[in-house]
């Protein structure tokens, strides 16, 4: 099986091959439920995690009310082979723009 996406040719040996019994999904719908009560909207995330094999392999953090801006959502995620990356909505975003916006990389800190 054979796809290309963004002109990447994308082929089943390029990825290491797992059983599902050996993963894990973490989903938490609402992190943060004291602060969505206290009105602490910045505080409040959604959170979804893989592991397998014990160990961390990808993640995914939505803050629906970005701390720099309560209008805007930001979207982080990441792996530990490519790092991680932020990408921003806006709820008046046109589709154009929502297909356009930018993926902006976070730089590793010690």
């Amino acid at each position: 099986m054979r796809e290309i996406y963004n002109n990447d040719e994308i082929s089943a040996e390029n990825f290491e091959s797992f059983s599902t019994k050996d993963a894990i999904v973490w989903i938490d719908p609402l992190d943060g439920t004291s602060d969505f009560v206290k009105s602490n909207f910045p505080a409040v995330t959604v959170l979804i995690g893989l592991s397998i094999n014990g160990y961390s392999r990808a993640g995914v953090v939505h803050n629906p009310f970005c701390i720099e801006n309560e209008e805007l959502s930001a979207t982080y995620f990441g792996t530990g082979e490519h790092g991680t990356f932020k990408v921003l909505y806006d709820k008046k975003m046109t589709v154009e723009e929502v297909v356009s916006r930018k993926i902006e990389y976070l730089n590793p800190f010690d």
